[in-house]
């Protein structure tokens, strides 16, 4: 949903609709958990329809990109779970995304100098290369995403994720 800049932030949307839709059913119930969560969940796929066709291009996918950057801007080599908390994902889906950047050549499993049970992961050159070349692309898209929202509004509602964040464990 493409928004003006000279736009009024009060313009229904599609969460005012549907809480009105509610209200209609369940008039009993407070739907106003749905101004932050529903707009959350549609800024989530806004973002992700954004970002997306850049990464695609290069045959990843973006939780892929995720795993890649996480290795890349590591000080040290990490581990597999150390990538699963870096990208708050499940190990299940972290060791596939593993399996499938080392297959193609982007990654390297190192044993454990002093585990051998562990494997540290790194980028081959090729993954680094592929990475410092889409991350400006990928930031590029995240920037005409936000654009709409000036240096305030955008360090607001940063401030105000990271309190959600927080208080939720994160």
């Amino acid at each position: 949903m493409s928004t003006r800049r000279d736009e009024p932030t009060d313009a229904i949307d599609a969460i005012d609709v549907a809480r009105q839709e509610w209200a209609r059913v369940h008039p009993d119930l407070d739907t106003t958990p749905m101004d932050v969560s529903g707009r959350l969940r549609m800024v989530a796929a806004a973002l992700a329809r954004a970002t997306e066709p850049t990464v695609r291009a290069e045959g990843l996918t973006r939780p892929e990109f995720d795993v890649l950057s996480a290795v890349r801007r590591g000080r040290v080599p990490l581990t597999p779970t150390g990538i699963a908390a870096a990208t708050l994902s499940s190990g299940a889906a972290t060791t596939k995304r593993l399996d499938h950047l080392t297959g193609v050549g982007y990654l390297q499993r190192t044993p454990d100098e002093r585990d051998g049970r562990v494997t540290r992961l790194s980028l081959t050159p090729t993954g680094a290369e592929l990475i410092d070349r889409l991350l400006p692309q990928v930031l590029a898209a995240e920037h005409r995403f936000a654009a709409d929202l000036d240096e305030d509004r955008q360090r607001d509602l940063a401030s105000g994720l990271r309190v959600l964040l927080r208080s939720n464990g994160f």
